[in-house]
């Protein structure tokens, strides 16, 4: 029963975790940047480039590495659903996902220092509000934290059986 128990409340924070992973992958394309004369432009768009900034593999590499953690992370879902995973499966991929999902949403997170959009405009620009961010580079660095949040239960399954068992054992001493 306790295992069972605890396998429902894993497949519950995993699959939150893997819907905040999917909106964060979600707001990469919603408006991240404004300039005066200019469209907005989402982190994508900028990725990709246009006439003024050119593609920048590393931020196209940070939204792979975030489509990859999201993905690790729904395996991780259908592998807790079907009850087929062991600690250090659940924990390798918990991990993984974290990883991944973290070093994806930091780079995607700069698009407009990677870009070089910050250097073609004044600083006295971003003061005066001639260009700025907008809220899609907020929600992409906040949904990949909070969907690291909840894949913790997952990435420390193994610590905690192994807690769980140096416990029991020093109640058995002290008895």
């Amino acid at each position: 029963m306790k295992k069972i128990n605890e396998n429902l409340k894993l497949t519950i924070f995993q699959g939150i975790a893997s819907l905040l992973g999917i909106l964060s992958i979600v707001f990469t394309f919603i408006p991240a940047y404004f300039e005066e004369s200019q469209p907005d432009m989402s982190i994508f768009q900028i990725a990709l480039g246009n006439e003024r900034i050119q593609t920048s593999p590393l931020l196209l590499f940070g939204f792979v590495l975030l489509v990859v953690g999201v993905v690790l992370s729904l395996s991780l879902v259908v592998i807790l659903l079907l009850k087929k995973g062991n600690d250090l499966i659940e924990t390798i991929l918990g991990v993984s996902s974290i990883v991944l999902i973290l070093v994806g949403a930091v780079i995607l997170t700069c698009a407009v220092f990677v870009a070089g959009l910050d250097k073609l405009n004044s600083e006295i620009g971003f003061v005066q509000g001639s260009w700025g961010f907008l809220v899609g580079n907020y929600l992409v660095p906040i949904f990949a934290l909070l969907a690291i949040g909840f894949t913790y239960p997952c990435a420390m399954i193994i610590l905690h059986h192994k807690d769980l068992e140096d416990k029991k054992k020093v109640s058995e001493v002290n008895k």
